[in-house]
């Protein structure tokens, strides 16, 4: 394998790793904070991509317009998911709230079958077919913009955790309920907060991931079980482990469809997530249990 192909690769990985990272991020912060496997996620992906579509194609407007657009329309609807559904349920315990998300993601879907009906859509790159070479790789401009959004949120969703009194209250909640209650953090404003952050994340995959993907309303149920599959790789509740996770899955994806075959390419994460479960059952970052 030459150095080339072997950038090549990177450079592909990258950009998937990208769209996993965000949606990675999002379900361990929900987890962390909330202890809820929140799979309606998929469909705030989803909706994310249909947001972006009918802003551009629809209304003209600017596709970078759509991103921001996205991010804040999901977020209130993942507000109202937590609102609606999650905080009425949550002293029932058990696996009501994984009954409940998985309700959620079949309910989204099918009222977005309804309202957008089966075709596939996808939006025209605001790129067009631009590229850039580097080194001998081969990157879209598209893809390139997709890498450094997703950095540019990760290090704002870092910044946000460690440097500002709302973001603290957040780790503290996810590393002890009870005793951030007992310094009089605010446990409703935090999960409130929570689930807008997981929310604007997943509405910015969709719409990020939409010039490149042609997507129909039952996208974000691979998604987001790859999805899960990374944070349990990388160590539930935990952010680095869901960056890591994305990373090395997105790469193990880009590797097997380049040197086994595509289709089984979606197997990786389900793969990596039962070894890691056999070795080590926390996960590559998460804590041991006491």
């Amino acid at each position: 394998m030459g150095l080339v192909t072997l950038l090549q690769y990177l450079v592909n990985g990258a950009f998937v790793s990208s769209v996993y990272a965000l949606m990675a991020l999002g379900l361990t912060l929900i987890f962390g904070v909330m202890q809820i496997a929140d799979f309606a996620q998929g469909a705030l992906y989803m909706l994310g991509a249909y947001v972006s579509f009918y802003i551009t194609n629809r209304a003209g407007l600017s596709y970078f317009l759509s991103l921001p657009a996205a991010m804040v329309g999901v977020a209130l609807i993942a507000v109202l998911n937590h609102l609606a559904v999650y905080r009425p349920l949550r002293r029932a315990g058990g696996a009501t709230s994984f009954v409940a998300a998985l309700g959620i993601l079949l309910i989204l879907q099918n009222i977005a079958l309804w309202v957008f009906g089966a075709d596939y859509r996808l939006i025209r790159s605001p790129f067009g077919d631009g590229k850039a070479v580097v080194l001998g790789a081969v990157i879209t401009h598209q893809q390139l913009f997709i890498v450094l959004v997703t950095a540019g949120l990760i290090l704002a969703v870092w910044l946000f955790l460690q440097r500002t009194r709302p973001g603290k209250a957040l780790r503290a909640m996810s590393q002890n309920r009870d005793a951030a209650a007992l310094v009089g953090i605010n446990p409703d404003r935090i999960a409130v907060m929570t689930f807008a952050l997981a929310g604007a994340l997943a509405g910015s995959a969709g719409a990020l991931v939409s010039p490149l993907r042609a997507f129909d309303p039952h996208i974000g149920a691979l998604a987001i079980l790859k999805s899960f599959a990374i944070v349990i790789f990388g160590g539930m509740g935990s952010i680095s482990g869901a960056l890591l996770g994305a990373l090395i899955v997105g790469l193990a994806e880009t590797l097997t469809a380049a040197y086994v075959a595509a289709e089984y390419s979606d197997l990786v994460a389900f793969i990596l997530m039962i070894l890691v479960l056999f070795l080590r059952p926390q996960g590559l970052r998460g804590a041991a249990a006491p």
